[in-house]
């Protein structure tokens, strides 16, 4: 564009002259004048004389007007070379631009073809004004750009509903997630068969944090496998029978795992509706089902039993409602992989699924190694890939899952690795009712500590600060090395606090003299002070654990007990 339009300054100038305008024509015409610049320095040119001096001129030279239309048509054969040749090169560009693209999003398993008609236009992906800002949902106190953070594109910021008070600062989940993690495709599930699968487990045998974590690595396992998840019944928790009009809890108690976003990326079931669904028999109406539409049919010595239990179940093997009818019917129809959390790291490669054999890779082989220590490795492979069934003997000693699924689960492709952190973050969270509650007592903490000491907030973007936080784990902790005197907590945490800071303590120490030696130096705060404030005793009584967890997760600094799950 600018040698045309630099040509064409040229050319007006060159056009004044009225002799080069007749020698430029001229050479349109059969037989034109032969010109030459004027070099004699003696010579000089009138204003309105020729830089060029014509040396012949045939009788048969082209008239003026013969010369302005030879003129017209040169500009606009030029204008059209040059329009061709910018569209020629804009098509090459945008043709490199497409295959870089579908380079780019094939590698990473986003493939914008295969879109639902849901999704947002294209567009709406190429944001590029704003590529070196952080996203809107983007957090820490460095958050990195749009363009280094493609799975945020699309993604908001979660949302505490229905409490008087802001608490939207304690939501650290993305609502909805970002576009590249709403159309993602597990690479590692099987649609063969065409059938559902299922995955069934035990809930962990210990308190709550214990039995999350193990469900978390369930719920991951099963989205990665292509699987339904079928949640165990409800049953007595650990340390969750406060309430005694209802003692059997479940894990839809405490969240919320019917979200049409959850349940795209796993479909999650009850047991109830799994043995209705692919039991063999109707149980409503006690006749049987359609054969050729179920996968799994209870064996006719199970079936009694699993009537019983598939709703609600005991773990007392004396129980008439023992949970181990339903458990072993899933042993005997099912894959059941012998995995332990301490023992086991368990592998999701597509190279090894595919070819079932090890991976060339070296690299990817010293990641699994360094991720999996001295553990030994599990490999998803065919056998698992198709098992109509897999279940998880989780409650039983010798096949426990006591880690948090991202040290437990191992993807080689990390980008397929971080979508699942981002699905557990993203839906699995307490309900809005349990972070209402701990708002309204870290705001009690934080006024509090303003008010009397001039205490202000440290994590202005997640709400915390103004306090500090301790769990003092006593009662039934197995760890006896880590039951230590009120001195010497005092002793080993003195040079981390303010003075006069108030102390939040999460404990299940019901003698509040033990605390004394930390009492002198500051000012300590428990649960039971905000019984009123909070509305506790409208609350599910088996909330106060979660409420608790949220409160200290938002103090200035905390101090836990190792090797306490709560902590």
């Amino acid at each position: 564009k600018n040698k045309h339009n630099k040509r064409t300054r040229k050319l007006k100038n060159i056009q004044r002259s009225v002799s080069f305008e007749i020698a430029i024509a001229s050479t349109k015409c059969t037989a034109g004048p032969v010109v030459r610049q004027r070099r004699s320095s003696t010579q000089q040119p009138s204003h309105h004389s020729s830089p060029f001096s014509v040396i012949s001129t045939p009788s048969s030279l082209c008239n003026k007007k013969q010369m302005a239309n030879n003129e017209q048509q040169r500009q606009k054969q030029q204008g059209r070379s040059f329009k061709a040749k910018h569209i020629f090169f804009l098509f090459i560009l945008l043709s490199l631009l497409s295959f870089h693209s579908v380079l780019y999003l094939s590698h990473h398993h986003f493939f914008f073809f295969f879109m639902s008609v849901s999704s947002p236009p294209l567009h709406k992906f190429l944001r590029s004004n704003d590529d070196d800002k952080p996203h809107p949902a983007a957090r820490g106190p460095n958050p990195l750009p749009q363009k280094l953070t493609p799975a945020l594109i699309g993604a908001q910021r979660g949302h505490i509903h229905n409490c008087p008070i802001d608490t939207n600062k304690l939501a650290y989940w993305n609502d909805p997630m970002g576009y590249f993690d709403m159309n993602f495709h597990s690479p590692f599930a099987s649609s063969s068969s065409g059938r559902t699968k299922y995955l069934t487990f035990e809930p962990d045998r210990g308190g709550w944090n214990n039995i999350r974590m193990s469900m978390e690595n369930m719920i991951v396992l099963a989205a990665a496998m292509g699987r339904t998840l079928v949640l165990p019944p409800d049953q007595p928790l650990y340390l969750l029978k406060n309430d005694e009009a209802r003692r059997q809890r479940g894990f839809t108690d405490f969240f919320n795992l019917q979200t049409k976003e959850l349940q795209r990326h796993v479909p999650i079931i009850t047991a109830e509706e799994f043995i209705k669904k692919e039991g063999g028999l109707d149980v409503v109406t006690k006749t049987k089902s359609n054969a050729k539409d179920q996968q799994i049919h209870v064996p006719e010595h199970f079936k009694k039993g699993v009537k019983e239990v598939m709703a609600h179940c005991e773990h007392r093997l004396k129980s008439k409602i023992w949970c181990g009818k339903l458990y072993d019917y899933y042993k005997e129809v099912g894959y059941v992989p012998s995995v332990h959390g301490e023992k086991n790291c368990f592998i999701f490669d597509k190279y090894s699924l595919e070819n079932d054999k090890m991976i060339p890779d070296e690299s990817v082989v010293e990641n699994i190694k360094k991720f999996c220590g001295r553990r030994k490795a599990v490999y998803y492979d065919k056998q698992m890939q198709d098992a109509t069934l897999i279940h998880f003997r989780t409650s039983e000693n010798v096949f426990r899952i006591l880690n948090h699924f991202y040290s437990f689960v191992h993807f080689t492709d990390p980008a397929i690795g971080n979508f699942y952190k981002r699905l557990i973050r993203d839906h699995i969270h307490y309900h809005d009712v349990i972070f209402c509650a701990a708002s309204k007592i870290i705001h009690a903490l934080q006024t509090e500590g303003f008010q009397k000491h001039g205490f202000v907030m440290t994590d202005q973007e997640g709400g915390g600060g103004g306090f500090s936080s301790m769990h003092i784990r006593r009662g039934d902790f197995q760890w006896k090395d880590m039951r230590i005197s009120g001195e010497e907590w005092y002793d080993n945490t003195k040079d981390y606090w303010m003075d006069n800071e108030i102390l939040y303590i999460t404990t299940d120490e019901k003698n509040k003299t033990f605390f004394e030696p930390l009492a002198k130096h500051y000012e300590l705060r428990f649960l039971d002070d905000y019984e009123e404030v909070a509305g506790l005793s409208d609350l599910d009584p088996n909330y106060k654990g979660m409420i608790e967890s949220v409160v200290a997760s938002r103090g200035r600094i905390f101090v836990g007990t190792f090797p306490s799950s709560f902590s």
